[in-house]
């Protein structure tokens, strides 16, 4: 069926209109990184004198803003066609000048990071505007190395990390499934066969899972080795950095201490009754008990499809009746060409929001097939999108906020999403969509920290002795049935869908970051439906000061506590009393 979506590609000329400009602009900046790092090399006599620091920041500022547009133009090139030979080069000639460019810089980051109380005190009142920088690099103090030893990691990550991290992608990107549905043969990518997860039919729901962990079943040996490197990389940095985990390392970047994830790995893992809960309802709303390639499969007869006319219109007016500036934002996405919707073969799996500088607005990438699902997808990316235009009033060097924030105005919008369909949908459609939206909850919440219990383990296992696929599938399938327990059967192919799962090799232990957004979001609506005082404002500025303060002086306003363990609870009992508990009232 085609949806509209066909044609929705985005338009990168907003950022260059070509490579060859990309490459000059690129000379032009390694230069003046150069000329930086002789500069300022002395940062000793630099930070003697405030302005002094005033200015270098500024200038460092101005290097990173601009990278950040190259960098963004040649990622979403490569996004758009991950085989295309040209794209490929382009890559290639990036990673070079990234390496060069991190290199010639990063001495400067260590400086700050190092920079002994007193200095601070003094110079910080010169540079209020990039207070939260350098209060950010100096918590790394004790794990950096020498500006040598550090140019030396970003040098070796090239032919390292990277290069299993960029072999990986280039591989699974290419994967192709010929499918038979509906009595036509058709080709599909990854995230078109994973979108028949949804199909009525149950063997054609099995068929899609089969196929698609099989394929990555048949490169076992390639995915194996990658993994192992990656996992081994990351965790031995860890190590010769002083972190007491690897799961350390993320959550100092994070701006969260181990002990407040740990909480919330806890509390999720045992919430995993909530999830065996659920797929017990459903087992009788199916009038079977399902398999796990039954989990996502439609409740009764309802399977609605959208044009991407309609999920455009669906989209503005959930982001419209929480706010006129929300809506005139998504509003520029559709009409200004920001998004890339088509699905096309070579094209990047999943989907993502790019906003890599304030300079440069934000990208979104999806695979737009018509389901409900890519609606709420829609919508979270944008919820990214709003973000990070709210948040380009800050500096480049504050403009990021750490991942654990990072999900956090995407599923709001997903929220806003629920609502607007628990509202407007017929009523006999409201149990089905009840039951999609508790799984995308649980695939949010339970299964990210299925992910990260998941990760704990590879990666210890892997950094003792090493881990073949069979061995890292048994461990993955361990974990599945922590989660699910009792209430579903288990295909065997789902113990290889671990290497399926792109953030872990392209961003280890971050997946807890979207449980932590989801539980923290679930708390903020849950103020914002019970009339919380001036909550649009103060939503407004959180997202306003993208990467400004730590986490938990951001949500402050809010009355938030991280490491109250009844606050990580309230989330899955919002979800018990407004959705698990209406659900099961109908099944009664």
């Amino acid at each position: 069926m085609e949806t509209g979506a066909e044609k929705i590609l985005w338009n990168l000329g907003d950022i260059y209109k070509s490579s060859e400009e990309v490459k000059k602009d690129a000379e032009k900046l390694l230069e003046e990184s150069r000329k930086f790092h002789e500069r300022y090399s002395n940062t000793d006599q630099i930070f003697h004198n405030p302005n002094s620091v005033k200015v270098s920041i500024e200038a460092l500022s101005d290097l990173y803003d601009r990278f950040g547009k190259i960098s963004e133009y040649v990622q979403l090139k490569f996004a758009e066609n991950t085989i295309s030979d040209e794209v490929k080069k382009l890559m290639s000639w990036f990673e070079n000048v990234e390496t060069e460019f991190q290199s010639n810089l990063v001495f400067f980051v260590i400086a700050i990071s190092k920079m002994p109380d007193d200095v601070f005190d003094r110079i910080v009142p010169s540079v209020e505007k990039y207070r939260h920088f350098i209060e950010s690099s100096r918590r790394f103090k004790d794990h950096v190395f020498s500006e040598k030893e550090e140019q030396i990691i970003v040098h070796k990550n090239v032919t390292g990390s990277d290069a299993f991290i960029k072999f990986y992608t280039q591989l699974t990107s290419t994967y192709k499934f010929k499918v038979k549905t509906e009595g036509k043969i058709q080709t599909l990518n990854g995230s078109q066969l994973r979108s028949l997860r949804t199909h009525p039919d149950s063997k054609i729901r099995e068929m899609a899972s089969v196929k698609l962990f099989k394929r990555y079943k048949k490169y076992a040996l390639e995915i194996e080795s990658a993994y192992n490197a990656v996992a081994k990389d990351y965790d031995i940095e860890a190590l010769l950095r002083g972190y007491p985990t690897p799961n350390s390392m993320r959550n100092l970047d994070n701006e969260v201490n181990d002990s407040v994830v740990d909480t919330l790995v806890d509390v999720t893992t045992d919430n995993n009754a909530l999830v065996n809960r659920y797929y017990k309802v459903k087992n009788k709303l199916m009038g079977f008990k399902m398999k796990l390639s039954d989990i996502y499969a439609p409740v009764g007869n309802v399977q609605k499809t959208f044009s991407w006319k309609e999920a455009k219109e669906i989209v503005r007016k959930a982001f419209y009746g929480f706010d006129d500036k929300f809506g005139m934002i998504v509003d520029d996405f559709f009409d200004k060409n920001w998004i890339h919707a088509a699905p096309l073969p070579a094209k990047e799996g999943g989907a993502f929001c790019a906003y890599s500088t304030p300079s440069v607005h934000p990208y979104v990438l999806l695979t737009f097939t018509g389901q409900i699902k890519d609606i709420i997808t829609l919508g979270h990316e944008l919820g990214h999108g709003v973000h990070g235009v709210l948040s380009s009033k800050q500096n480049i060097l504050q403009y990021h906020t750490p991942l654990t924030m990072a999900e956090t105005s995407s599923t709001f919008a997903e929220m806003l999403l629920m609502d607007y369909f628990l509202e407007t949908l017929p009523k006999k459609e409201i149990v089905p969509f009840v039951a999609s939206k508790l799984e995308d909850l649980f695939a949010t919440m339970n299964r990210q920290n299925m992910f990260t219990r998941f990760e704990r383990r590879a990666h210890e296992k892997i950094s003792k002795d090493g881990s073949t696929f069979d061995e890292l599938s048994n461990i993955y399938d361990e974990e599945l049935h922590t989660m699910f327990g009792d209430a579903v059967e288990y295909n065997p192919e789902f113990r290889w869908e671990w290497a399926s799962v792109p953030h872990f090799f392209h961003t280890p232990f971050y997946c807890y970051a979207y449980d932590f957004a989801q539980l923290l979001v679930i708390s903020l609506y849950a103020k914002y439906k019970a009339g919380m005082n001036d909550f649009k404002r103060r939503y407004i500025d959180l997202l306003s000061a993208g990467g400004s303060d730590s986490p938990e002086k951001l949500l402050e306003p809010f009355g938030v506590k991280l490491s109250d363990p009844k606050f990580w609870q309230s989330g899955f009992d919002y979800i018990e009393e407004n959705l698990v508990k209406r659900l099961e009232s109908e099944v009664k």
